[in-house]
C-alpha cells in the first residue's frame, strides 16, 4: 500500500502540465504550486496548470503562455491557471481571478481560429471573442448606486469583443466591445457598457497608477474617486503586453 501511495504521488508530480513562463517580474510575486510548495517568481521561471500566482501591493508580473498569449498581473492580484490545453487548433485556457486585476492578450491560432479563453471570478465569467482586455475583481466595498453589494467584476476591452456574464447565468451575457467597459455587481446581470475610464470600472492602468486598492476601495466606490485616464490606450496598436516596459 505504501508503494502504491508513493506511485500515486509521483504520478501527480509528473503529471504537472507546463503552460508557459514568466517574462518579467517586479516587486513581490509568489507561485503556489498545486503540490503545496510556494516559491518566488522570477523571469524565466515556468508556470504550470494548477499554479496559483499572487502579487504583493507593489508586485507586477507578465506571463507568456505556450500559445504566446500573455497575462499581465497588477498589484494585489491573485489568479489560478485552471486549464491550458494546446492542441492542433486554438488553445483552451481558463484562469480564475480571485482578487486584483489582470490584462489578457489572447493570441489567435494560425489561420485566425478563435481561442477558447475564459476568466472566472467569484461572481462572473468573461469569455473572449477578441484579443485584449482587462478583468478586475474587488470586494468589501460599496459603490454609489449599488447599496448592499460588495462584490464587483469589471471588464475593460481594448481590442475585439468580450462576453461578460454573471457566474450564475453565463448564457445571458452581454457583449462588451472595444473601447468600452462594464461591471457585474454581486449576483446581478452586467451593467450597460460605457466608454473606457468613464464608469468607474477598475483597469490595469488605474491600478498601476495607484487608483485602486483591492483590499477595500476601487475607482467609482465611496472610498475613492473615479480617475481620469492615467494611461490612455491606443486602440489600433497590437503591441504585446509588457512590450513597452
Amino acid at each position: 500500500m505504501l508503494i502504491s501511495a508513493l506511485l500515486v504521488v509521483s504520478g501527480k508530480a509528473l503529471a504537472q502540465t507546463a503552460a508557459g513562463s514568466f517574462q518579467s517580474v517586479s516587486g513581490q510575486v509568489q507561485i503556489q504550486r498545486a503540490g503545496g510548495a510556494t516559491i518566488g517568481a522570477a523571469s524565466g521561471v515556468g508556470v504550470n496548470v494548477g499554479d496559483r500566482i499572487v502579487t504583493g501591493s507593489s508586485g507586477h508580473a507578465v506571463i507568456v503562455l505556450n500559445d504566446q498569449s500573455r497575462l499581465e498581473l497588477g498589484p494585489g492580484s491573485s489568479i489560478a491557471l485552471d486549464q491550458f490545453t494546446l492542441g492542433a487548433g486554438a488553445a483552451t485556457t481558463r484562469v480564475s481571478l480571485f482578487s486584483g486585476v489582470m490584462r489578457s492578450l489572447v493570441n489567435a491560432a494560425s489561420g485566425g481560429a478563435a481561442a477558447n479563453y475564459q476568466v472566472h471570478t467569484p461572481n462572473a465569467v468573461a469569455a473572449v471573442r477578441g484579443t485584449k482586455f482587462d478583468t478586475a475583481y474587488s470586494e468589501n466595498v460599496i459603490r454609489p448606486g449599488y447599496q448592499g453589494c460588495e462584490k464587483y467584476t469589471d471588464v475593460s476591452v481594448y481590442q475585439g469583443t468580450v462576453n461578460l456574464a454573471n457566474l450564475g447565468s453565463s448564457a445571458a451575457g452581454e457583449d462588451v466591445h472595444a473601447g468600452y467597459e462594464a461591471t457585474v455587481p454581486c449576483d446581478k446581470p452586467p451593467t450597460d457598457s460605457g466608454p473606457l475610464s468613464m464608469t468607474g470600472a477598475v483597469s490595469l492602468d488605474s491600478a498601476n497608477a495607484g487608483g485602486a486598492s483591492f483590499a477595500g476601495a476601487a475607482p467609482g466606490s465611496s472610498a475613492a474617486p473615479v480617475p481620469a485616464c492615467p494611461v490612455c490606450v491606443d486602440m489600433t496598436t497590437t503591441t504585446p503586453i509588457g512590450g513597452g516596459r
